[in-house]
């Protein structure tokens, strides 16, 4: 039974991992994206739900079984409490076990996209997981305890593998964002729309692209692609001499985020689609929040375009004091 325990362990294990560097890979490696994922209800819920409560009261209770100083008078109910532990554990990892195999065969599994660096960190993240389950196969530790305990701690075991290989990330992504910046170069009459906002970039984003497709050749980025590497990506594998226009949407999580994307893309239009209070956290005020979007419009060439967005008063006072040519939605 021990072995089928540690075996439905190890495949609830293995899910996570995959689930925890998609999600990475998802916010682009970006610590500020991940963690503002976590304002949202449903990113508090990957960590603060019933499943993890009953897991780390489950923890306790191990913990609290382990001890060996119990009186010889509750031996019996040390016994039933811990038989209770190991079946409660069996059929919770049994259950976590049957829907990774359902999500398997219904190809919903959310794991990374396959690449180098993807390989790699899938790679790294699974040895500890590996390690472990040999331990408790053939080790002599308090086996209830290191299964819950690696469990619950899933989401920070792998991001601090993230974070310990990202130094040598961003060498590799100042390649890739320099290599970029050299092709755009190429592109003297490419037409580049940039957009940005605190909402309706992806929207907008595909309604002009759809528009545009009528008459010209047309690049716009991917979904999720809106970083200074997925930007870079974008125009380094897809971007192609018969392309008229390039449409990027751009989001950023710091001041001087939109202003590099720009550096890299030279958008001649840029176009605001509207300013709320999201990723406060990250920015750290309203202020700047207003100033890193508007970092796209003061990016412009004096012949360019700004649209903003006339209904957000955020914009409006942004389109007031803009001075190149300009338009309002």
């Amino acid at each position: 039974m021990f072995f089928s325990l540690f075996t439905l362990w190890f495949i609830r294990e293995t899910k996570a991992i995959l689930f925890w560097l998609y999600l990475w890979q998802l916010k682009e490696y970006h610590i500020g994206r991940f963690l503002d994922h976590f304002q949202t209800e449903k990113g508090r819920q990957l960590l603060l739900n019933k499943l993890v409560f009953l897991k780390i009261f489950l923890l306790l209770l191990s913990l609290a079984l382990s001890y060996d100083n119990w009186p010889i008078q509750v031996d019996y109910l040390i016994d039933l409490l811990l038989l209770s532990l190991i079946f409660i554990l069996f059929g919770l990892y049994f259950l976590e076990s049957f829907k990774v195999f359902k999500d398997f065969l219904e190809k919903t599994i959310k794991k990374p996209v396959w690449t180098k660096k993807s390989l790699f960190l899938t790679s790294i993240s699974l040895i500890p997981v590996i390690a472990l389950f040999l331990v408790l196969l053939f080790g002599n530790i308090d086996t209830f305890s290191a299964m819950l305990a690696f469990d619950i701690l899933t989401p920070a075991i792998v991001s601090v593998i993230v974070l310990f290989f990202q130094p040598f990330a961003v060498l590799g992504r100042n390649q890739i964002i320099k290599k970029a910046s050299e092709k755009r170069a190429q592109f003297q009459n490419l037409l580049v729309i940039g957009i940005t906002g605190s909402y309706g970039k992806t929207s907008t984003k595909e309604f002009l692209a759809t528009i545009l497709s009528e008459r010209f050749k047309v690049l716009k980025t991917a979904e999720h692609q809106n970083s200074e590497v997925g930007i870079s990506q974008c125009i380094l594998n897809d971007l192609k001499p018969e392309h008229e226009i390039f449409i990027c949407e751009m989001g950023a999580y710091n001041r001087g985020g939109i202003k590099l994307l720009c550096d890299i893309a030279k958008p001649k239009i840029g176009i605001l689609t509207g300013i709320n209070e999201q990723h406060m956290a990250i920015f750290g005020s309203q202020k700047n929040i207003v100033k890193g979007k508007y970092e796209l419009i003061e990016s412009l060439p004096e012949d360019g375009l700004a649209i903003f967005n006339g209904d957000n008063e955020y914009c409006f006072e942004l389109y007031k004091r803009t001075l190149i040519k300009k338009r309002v939605s």
